[in-house]
């Protein structure tokens, strides 16, 4: 399935069922084509995530991984690879959120506290 419209869906039944979609919430990262030893790194965990998605070809491929707080050590990892790129986008329950980087990722990361 394409990942736009798979994410439309999303967003639909979030508006649709706001008190289900709000109990859980869930962290995307969106990366895209980058010349560094890490894109390559990036791409094979993505790829053993289950919300794993892709959309486009060529400079265009844009890949899309989500995360609930039960994966927080995947989500530590691949976005240490990716941090660094202005294509990065990190979107909370599919939507861009103000300060997701510097409130909701710091939020995340006492998932890892054990």
């Amino acid at each position: 399935m394409d990942a736009r419209k798979k994410i439309q869906e999303e967003k639909l039944h979030n508006i649709l069922n706001p008190k289900n979609s709000n109990r859980d919430f869930k962290i995307t990262i969106r990366f895209q084509k980058h010349f560094s030893k890490n894109y390559e790194k990036a791409v094979g965990l993505a790829t053993q995530n289950k919300y794993f998605l892709e959309e486009g070809a060529g400079d265009f491929h844009k890949i899309y991984v989500s995360f609930y707080p039960e994966n927080v050590e995947e989500l530590y990892e691949i976005f240490e690879l990716v941090k660094e790129h202005e294509t990065t986008k990190i979107y909370l329950n599919n939507k861009l959120i103000p300060y997701i980087q510097d409130l909701w990722l710091f939020l995340m990361w006492f998932y890892r506290i054990k």
